[in-house]
């Protein structure tokens, strides 16, 4: 059994450090999600507005509903929106749809409108 992870993260600002980057931060996700579950999670990053969202027509429709990155998707399945990427939660997420084959969102995910 396998999943893909998408995240959508925004553009960085000018200037801005290239550690302090949603792109960094969901490479920390990729790092663990890697750890821990190996060749049975595809993941991958896109920018907001950026040309590889042509890929994921689902993520426009999430942004023009009012969901704000960052978006984590799993198996194009929305679960997290907004706030900051919780590396557990979506360690957890993973498990569950690898364990299933259904992503379930859990209570404590926060709803994506």
């Amino acid at each position: 059994m396998s999943c893909s992870v998408l995240i959508v993260g925004s553009p960085p600002f000018a200037g801005c450090a290239s550690t302090k980057t949603w792109r960094a931060a969901a490479e920390l996700v990729h790092s663990r999600l890697s750890d821990r579950f190996g060749a049975a999670v595809r993941f991958e990053y896109i920018d907001l507005f950026s040309p590889e969202m042509a890929h994921h027509p689902e993520v426009e429709t999430l942004v023009v509903g009012g969901s704000i990155p960052p978006l984590v998707l799993i198996d194009g399945v929305p679960r997290f929106a907004g706030g900051k990427l919780n590396i557990s939660a979506i360690e957890r997420a993973v498990a569950e749809t690898l364990s299933t084959g259904v992503p379930v969102p859990s209570a404590t995910e926060v709803p994506v409108p």
